[in-house]
């Protein structure tokens, strides 16, 4: 629903642009006095590099595209556009910062290398959306068959040389109301009357998908063909491509390129409201994975151990431990509660180092007990990897202070081909778990397990608690 006013919009555009560029051909070719055109080699290169780069940026985005969907109409978007641009770069922008007059080469080749990247467009307009069988094996082969059609195309035209005719003479001028219509040798205005129709199709074919899958960057390549085929039937009346003149076909195929740009930008922008809506999701999971596996359990035991009490009122048969594991289940949901509250408010670039300290002091001074850090500041990890390390030290220290009665705890992080996380304590050594059943200590082991790490814990009566975390290399961040 977000997306169909944009794309209706898309709609009115293709229409109105097709309406506007038809209007002007008109006015151009039939009123004497409408004149629009500038002898400009400087102003060519301008619009050869614009067309160079836009189309290099809209090939990059639909290869990323293409990585997503497999669908063999991306594919051959990508080719188009490689082709295209490539053939602004290597055959018009390259040999026209040379100086020289339009020679040959200069005509042939961007010519013959933009009906093939239009043939390549037309047929990414009807080609079904089913994804390919291979897609890395087939971007290969796409990408190496655009290169050596490029490179056949450069060596033919090389090799005919002088044998090739002379595309448009370059002296005659589209100024005044004599300027010619129609003129140039006949296989150069055929291909431009094929590259027309090719681009008309093509326009058809992707508003029809923009419409049907409701695709706006479909919808923006359409209001670029619609100014591409104008573009060749501007070309058809003066071909000012193949000259220093820059004509309204030059325009409109910059025009082209700009709708690009635009359906480029605004695909990032839907990437980005996508990458966005997609981190808050995975957000409202974690909260609700940590919310279930510690406050919830605590909470469900508390409801069940009163609900049980409140079954017998009348005898009086309450025990001192029936209390005591309450309190220290309430206890516990208390800290679930606030390491929550923790995690939303703790900026998403906080250091490791700091964010063990400010857990470790914030439960240590709970006790009391006193707290030493021995940590590398240089230790960077995801903001996952961070949280579940800082739940695992809360945890630790909770363990030794509250069920070992540990009054020092020493915290120790370092990082050379593992990351390794201990905490040591001076308490009576592990006694007994944080609940029955182990909760606390099942708890860090899973942390420690999610991030393919290893936990391990070590203990002797009188001789304090080591509980330590070893986690693999790649959680590590530079």
């Amino acid at each position: 629903m977000r997306r169909e006013r944009p794309l209706a919009a898309t709609r009115g555009v293709v229409i109105w642009t097709a309406a506007g560029a038809a209007l002007a051909t008109v006015l151009i070719s039939v009123l004497p006095s409408v004149d629009f055109a500038y002898n400009s080699r400087p102003l060519h290169v301008a619009i050869e590099t614009a067309a160079s780069i836009i189309g290099l940026l809209a090939a990059y985005l639909l290869l990323g595209r293409f990585r997503r969907s497999g669908s063999l109409s991306d594919l051959l978007l990508v080719a188009a556009f490689v082709l295209l641009a490539a053939t602004n770069l290597c055959f018009s922008t390259l040999p026209a910062l040379s100086g020289g007059p339009p020679g040959r080469f200069e005509t042939w080749s961007p010519v013959v290398g933009r009906l093939l990247g239009a043939v390549v467009i037309a047929a990414a307009a009807v080609s079904p959306t089913h994804r390919v069988r291979a897609p890395n094996r087939d971007l290969l082969v796409t990408l190496g068959g655009c290169g050596a059609a490029l490179a056949v195309i450069a060596g033919g035209v090389a090799l005919l040389g002088e044998r090739l005719p002379v595309g448009i003479d370059p002296n005659i001028s589209p100024e005044g109301s004599e300027r010619p219509r129609i003129v140039g040798n006949a296989t150069l205005l055929t291909i431009q009357v094929v590259g027309m129709l090719l681009f008309a199709g093509a326009a058809v074919g992707f508003a029809t998908r923009a419409a049907r899958a409701t695709d706006e960057l479909m919808g923006w390549i359409a209001v670029g063909c619609v100014l591409a085929a104008s573009a060749r039937l501007n070309y058809f009346l003066f071909p000012s491509l193949y000259s220093d003149w820059v004509y309204t076909g030059d325009f409109l195929r910059l025009g082209f390129y700009l709708a690009l740009l635009v359906g480029a930008l605004r695909e990032i922008h839907t990437y980005q409201e996508q990458l966005a809506a997609a981190a808050t999701l995975e957000e409202r999971h974690r909260i609700a994975r940590d919310l279930h596996d510690g406050l919830a359990q605590e909470l469900a035991f508390v409801s069940g151990e009163t609900r049980r009490l409140a079954e017998t009122p009348g005898k009086f048969d309450i025990r001192a431990d029936d209390l005591k594991r309450l309190s220290a289940s309430a206890t516990r949901a208390l800290d679930e509660s606030r390491d929550a509250i923790a995690s939303l408010i703790t900026p998403a670039d906080e250091r490791l180092d700091v964010a063990l300290a400010r857990a470790a002091e914030e439960v240590a001074g709970r006790a009391p007990a006193s707290v030493t850090m021995d940590a590398a500041s240089t230790v960077h990890v995801s903001p996952d990897a961070r949280d579940a390390l800082v739940r695992i030290v809360r945890e630790a220290i909770t363990n030794a202070t509250r069920h070992g009665g540990a009054t020092a705890v020493k915290i120790t992080l370092s990082a050379a081909d593992s990351l390794v996380l201990s905490i040591h304590d001076n308490g009576r050594g592990l006694q007994r778990s944080a609940r029955p059943g182990g909760f606390g200590l099942m708890s860090m082991r899973q942390r420690a397990q999610q991030l393919d790490g290893d936990f391990s814990i070590g203990s002797s009566p009188g001789g304090g608690t080591v509980v330590e975390v070893r986690l693999p290399g790649r959680v590590l961040r530079s």
